[in-house]
């Protein structure tokens, strides 16, 4: 099934899309400034108790609220594989960046938010509740370059396209099941066991609530005594070094016009930081200007 706002007279795609995105998927909020002409297009292939969409659309913030929720009260996920342009994805106390080539789960039984600043393009895949057990981490990105995540992408990607497409959604959300298993997505053993490797590890799980020596030590396969020997008798420490690269991944952002409709906050959350008030005071130590400043710098 298509549906486009390419059907509607000038003026009434917007309220179109509002329409068929509720059709396609749950009851969702939708807002867009782009109402007078609006673009979007939406194929979905239901496949028995799953459902494969894609969304190619204009920039717009998609909610889920409460009452959207009491209006359509399904327990279920939605894994959105970003394909073109960005994503914001918000839900609860997590906030993510979603870029081509990453996955993001969002659950269906509680609000959540998503913010396409440019045109865009997603596969989203619904799995019911049922088919992910165990705690499944909401609004955090999933790599799909390689191992089990490239596994689930190229089976979105080819579901369109096989024979009976419902039992490769069937084994994409297995594999998917797979891909988010804690033991999957953090090995226990990583080498070799040098400062090059710590860095890496730091580097990988930038963003990641746990980060820290411990996290890192256990991934590694050592100690944290041994871990910290690893920085001893170089410029910067492991908390150091962490501060740095989450650092340089902000002001990345900050740089990107991809990225200039995000916030200054969303970006420091982004890069791993919880409060705003010391990523300001050490974005400020490290590059002489605010985060405020360096954006300006990019539009002049």
């Amino acid at each position: 099934m298509q549906w486009s706002t390419g059907d509607r007279a000038p003026g009434e795609q917007f309220a179109y899309w509002r329409e068929l995105i509720c059709a396609a998927f749950l009851a969702l909020t939708p807002e867009s400034d782009l109402r007078g002409e609006f673009a979007g297009r939406v194929t979905q292939w239901p496949l028995g108790p799953l459902a494969l969409a894609r969304i190619a659309s204009q920039r717009q913030v998609v909610r889920r609220t409460e009452d959207d929720i009491a209006r359509s009260p399904v327990h279920g996920y939605y894994a959105n594989l970003q394909v073109r342009g960005t994503s914001l994805m918000a839900q609860g106390d997590r906030v993510t960046l979603l870029r081509p080539g990453e996955l993001g789960l969002v659950g269906t039984d509680r609000p959540f938010r998503f913010e396409f600043g440019t045109d865009f393009e997603q596969l989203s895949l619904f799995v019911p509740a049922g088919l992910l057990p165990g705690p499944v981490p909401t609004a955090s990105a999933l790599p799909t370059h390689a191992g089990v995540g490239a596994a689930v992408r190229l089976a979105l990607e080819s579901v369109p396209a096989v024979r009976r497409p419902e039992r490769l959604a069937v084994h994409a959300a297995g594999m998917l099941a797979v891909a988010l298993d804690p033991g999957i997505r953090e090995p226990p053993v990583k080498a070799p066991r040098t400062h090059a490797a710590a860095v890496a590890d730091v580097e990988e799980h930038l963003t990641d609530d746990d980060l820290s020596p411990a996290a890192t030590a256990r991934r590694l396969g050592i100690s944290v005594r041994l871990l910290h020997g690893l920085f001893a008798g170089r410029p910067e420490s492991y908390a150091a070094t962490m501060r740095r690269l989450r650092l340089e991944r902000a002001a990345r952002d900050l740089r990107d016009p991809a990225l200039s409709h995000l916030r200054v906050i969303d970006i420091a959350t982004e890069a791993g930081f919880v409060n705003v008030a010391s990523f300001h005071r050490a974005f400020r130590r490290r590059y002489g200007r605010t985060p405020n400043e360096i954006r300006s710098q990019m539009r002049e």
